[in-house]
């Protein structure tokens, strides 16, 4: 991987700097429909990556909090989203920039023995909106989905 493309996938990660208002929506697997906002603040870090930092509530559930770490690994050509949630889970999202506004990113693990997997598709629709979609899957199966509209707060 060139130093060129590397700039080129950290100036794409870069139209996260900022602050964002969030709206939320998310349909659990027996289909209830629930509604959340929040607020999200993104920042660099060096030359290295981008720290994003989401407070949220979503009707129903206890207020969420999400810390994520944005960074392109030279190496592997490959984007990753490094996540801890208020809910304890820490998974490293990896995927790849489809065009210069379509970001897919995956992570698969474990929980309770299950297989479970999460694919995220973040959508920069303009340098001021972000839609996000989040598809949790147990054993092949989606059991969450969850999708996030960001809009970049008027300065």
């Amino acid at each position: 991987m060139t130093q060129s493309m590397q700039h080129k996938e950290l100036e794409l990660l870069k139209q996260l700097i900022g602050e964002w208002n969030v709206g939320i929506a998310m349909k659990t697997g027996d289909g209830k429909i629930v509604s959340g906002c929040g607020e999200m603040a993104a920042v660099e870090i060096r030359d290295v990556g981008f720290n994003s930092e989401i407070d949220a509530c979503i009707e129903g559930y206890d207020d969420y909090y999400e810390n994520d770490f944005w960074s392109f690994d030279q190496s592997t050509g490959k984007v990753h989203l490094f996540s801890i949630t208020s809910e304890g889970d820490v998974h490293d999202h990896v995927g790849n920039w489809k065009d210069n506004s379509l970001l897919e990113l995956n992570w698969r693990g474990t929980f309770e023995d299950q297989e479970i997997e999460e694919k995220i598709e973040a959508k920069w629709l303009t340098k001021d909106q972000i839609e996000v979609k989040e598809i949790h899957y147990v054993l092949g199966k989606p059991t969450l989905t969850v999708n996030y509209i960001f809009k970049r707060k008027e300065t």
